[in-house]
């Protein structure tokens, strides 16, 4: 089976049409995989929608405990009973924390100021 992977498929709402018309002629599932983040359904040059073709799936930010490599056991731990909190993330450390986010391609820029998002400021 042929897959493809589009990342950012909002920056080509063209190809819409036709992998809509793919799916229409081959339905089986997994073989697009599409990623952007924006909604396809509210940009206003996507003429025509996937409805009924696609699933959307929403990505969360890494977890602390992800992002530090740390057993996420905390839950399975808290329902035994045996819970333990761990470090606490405290003062500068806890500061440069919620500062540098969760997703992986902004954690992984080497300087604060590369990870931030900058906005264009409104007309």
């Amino acid at each position: 089976m042929n897959r493809a992977i589009i990342d950012e498929i909002q920056r080509a709402p063209e190809l819409l049409l036709a992998i809509k018309e793919s799916v229409d002629t081959d339905q089986r599932p997994g073989r697009f995989l599409l990623t952007g983040s924006a909604n396809l359904m509210r940009l206003p040059r996507v003429a025509d929608s996937l409805a009924g073709r696609m699933e959307v799936v929403r990505l969360l930010p890494l977890a602390q405990s992800e992002i530090r490599s740390a057993s996420n056991s905390f839950l399975r731990d808290a329902f035994q009973n045996e819970a333990k909190a761990g470090e606490p993330i405290v003062g500068d450390d806890l500061m440069a924390a919620v500062l540098a986010g969760g997703y992986p391609e902004a954690l992984g820029r080497k300087t604060l100021s590369r990870s931030q998002i900058r906005q264009k400021p409104c007309p």
